[in-house]
C-alpha cells in the first residue's frame, strides 16, 4: 500500500506568516528610503566634484581657461545650479561638458564671489573661492569646498554641523 504524505499550511499559520511579513515590510520601508536618498546625494556630490575636477585638469592640459557655470538648458550659463551645470572654454561657445539633473526634493547652493568659476591655465580659481552644499530637509547633507588654489575638498560631518546655519 503506498503511504502519501501531504504537507501543506494551515490558514492560522499562513495568516501569522503574512503578518510577520508585512509588519517586516512596514519597518524596513523608511530605512529604504533613507538610503535611497542618501544614495541619490551621494550620486550628485560625485558628479559635481568629477566636473570640477574634470574643469580644472581640461585648463591645465589645454593651456586654456575653463569655466563651470549653472545651465538650464545644457547649453547657455544660467543661475540655477538645480538644473544642471556646463563645462565651457571661456571666451568660446564651446561647451566642453554637461550635466542636467532631474528634479529632485534638495536644494543645490554654491556661495562664492562670482556665480562662474573659472579654472586658469595653470590650475588656480582666484575667484572661484567658495562652496557648493546640498539642503534636504531643512539640514546640510553635504559640502565641497573650493579653494582660490583650485583644489575641491569634501567637507566633515562636524565642519556639516557648524555650517548647518546655511540651510535654515
Amino acid at each position: 500500500m503506498l503511504y502519501s504524505s501531504q504537507q501543506g499550511l494551515t490558514l492560522p499559520e499562513l495568516l501569522i506568516t503574512l503578518s510577520l511579513i508585512s509588519l517586516l515590510a512596514a519597518i524596513a520601508t523608511p530605512d529604504f528610503r533613507r538610503l535611497i536618498e542618501s544614495n541619490r546625494q551621494q550620486a550628485l556630490q560625485d558628479r559635481l566634484l568629477h566636473s570640477l575636477q574634470q574643469a580644472r585638469a581640461r585648463a591645465v592640459i589645454e593651456g586654456r581657461s575653463v569655466e563651470v557655470c549653472a545651465s538650464e538648458d545644457g547649453e547657455q550659463c544660467g543661475a540655477d545650479w538645480n538644473k544642471g551645470w556646463i563645462l565651457k572654454a571661456v571666451g568660446r561657445e564651446e561647451t566642453l561638458a554637461a550635466e542636467q539633473l532631474s528634479p529632485a526634493t534638495h536644494r543645490l547652493h554654491w556661495q562664492g564671489f562670482t556665480q562662474r568659476i573659472v579654472f586658469h591655465a595653470n590650475g588656480q580659481s582666484p575667484t572661484g573661492n567658495g562652496r557648493f552644499y546640498l539642503c534636504q530637509d531643512g539640514d546640510l547633507a553635504w559640502q565641497l569646498v573650493l579653494n582660490r588654489q583650485g583644489r575641491v575638498r569634501i567637507s566633515t560631518k562636524a565642519e556639516n554641523r557648524k555650517e548647518a546655519h546655511r540651510c535654515g
